[in-house]
Formats: C-alpha cells, sequence, structure tokens
C-alpha cells in the first residue's frame, strides 16, 4: 500500500519537471529581449500611441508611447521584425472633452476618469498623465504591410530609436 502512494506521487512529480522542462526549452519561440527609444516624426516628439514588433511565426511585442516620445519593449521578440507605429485618433471634442471631469467644467477632478464622448457610459481609470497634444503621424505606420518600418532584435538590451517620415 506504501509502494503505491509514493509510486503516484514520484509519477505526478515526474509529470510536473517534465511540463517544466518543456515550457524552458524548445523553439526560440519563447525568447524575448528589451528594446527601448524614442519615437519621433518630422524631429518631433510623439505623444502617445502604441510601437508594436511583429517577428517570426506571429509572435508579437508592444510598447506604449509616452508622452516624452519613449517607448520601453520588456517582451521584444528576437530576430528580424517589422515595426508598427499607431497614434490613437482624437474623439469629437479632443483632449479637452476626454479630460472633462464627470458632471462637466468645474466639477471635482478627484477619482477622474476617461469617459466615452460619445455617450455610451463606457469609462476608465486614467492611469498616468494625458499628453497636452497628441503628433499625428501618417496612417502607413500602422499596418505591417506599408509602414517600411525594420529592426534585428538581439538578445539582452538595447536601443533602437524610430524616426518616422512625414
Amino acid at each position: 500500500m506504501h509502494s503505491h502512494h509514493l509510486a503516484r506521487a514520484c509519477g505526478g512529480l515526474f509529470l510536473l519537471c517534465l511540463i517544466a522542462f518543456s515550457a524552458g526549452c524548445g523553439p526560440n519561440y519563447r525568447a524575448r529581449a528589451v528594446v527601448k527609444g524614442k519615437v519621433s516624426i518630422d524631429g518631433k516628439d510623439l505623444t502617445t500611441g502604441t510601437v508594436m514588433f511583429y517577428g517570426k511565426d506571429n509572435i508579437t511585442g508592444s510598447a506604449t508611447i509616452d508622452k516624452k516620445g519613449n517607448y520601453v519593449m520588456n517582451d521584444a521578440p528576437l530576430g528580424d521584425v517589422t515595426i508598427t507605429v499607431s497614434v490613437p485618433k482624437l474623439p469629437p471634442g479632443g483632449l479637452e472633452r476626454m479630460r472633462m471631469p464627470p458632471g462637466g467644467p468645474g466639477k471635482d477632478t478627484k477619482d477622474m476618469k476617461s469617459v466615452d464622448p460619445t455617450g455610451s457610459g463606457k469609462s476608465i481609470s486614467i492611469m498616468g498623465e494625458m499628453p497636452t497634444h497628441v503628433v499625428p503621424i501618417p496612417e502607413k505606420y500602422e499596418k505591417v504591410e506599408s509602414s517600411g518600418l525594420t529592426y534585428t532584435v538581439q538578445r539582452g538590451e538595447q536601443t533602437h530609436n524610430i524616426p518616422l517620415k512625414p
């Protein structure tokens, strides 16, 4: 009876080790790197947006662009990547409408949320500061097929600035 429990426990331990080993080994699809840099257009830093790296086998990495144009991608796929950059389109009323506190102008800004200007009632808590303005970019940079942006990601941490053209 005792040997049955011991065999069962060893079998479970072996299975657990096998799963852990297979998750950490095998193809290089889990290998990632850290890439950081600045995104600008015509020498002017972007103030918001997203940078995406598209690697082989549909492996992607993403990073948010801060209000000074910087991005840090902690999950960049290794090897040759195609890069896209997207900047959110402003809603009707622009940034001022998004900054408006619940209840309208002059209301308490404590617990301020970003409100959908279309009146759907959806909102999200604002995380960090909103930019004072949005720097627009051509739509071609949003698509893998037309961005024309490429880079080869190496192991470790590296810097790759992304200068866009109008």
